[in-house]
């Protein structure tokens, strides 16, 4: 497990799970315990006390990823976007009718 040392300004970038689960403190090795703070938005982070010393997992980059698609929606737009030149042509078709009608 990695010990945790103050202003390591050179930090490695690590995987969010391995920095929460096998993170030490810096003085006497302990298991740290982290809470989430997602209060700023700009800058979501992670915090844990541990021997009077406060930490702190900064989250700067994110991976967003497509884990499912569900294809019935797709099928579906496919679907009314095809029908809809034929309810156009249906409006039409009514407001010509109600033109010879008058």
């Amino acid at each position: 497990m990695p010990r945790v040392e103050q202003n390591n300004s050179s930090s490695i970038p690590t995987s969010l799970h391995y920095a929460l689960t096998d993170s030490q403190c810096g003085k006497c090795g302990g298991q740290l315990e982290w809470s989430p703070e997602f209060d700023d938005i700009n800058q979501p982070k992670y915090t844990s006390e541990h021997c009077n010393e406060e930490y702190a997992i900064y989250i700067d980059t994110v991976k967003v990823e497509i884990v499912a698609s569900k294809q019935g929606e797709d099928e579906e737009k496919v679907i009314s976007l095809q029908e809809e030149p034929r309810a156009i042509r249906m409006a039409d078709g009514m407001k010509l009718e109600e033109g010879e009608q008058k």
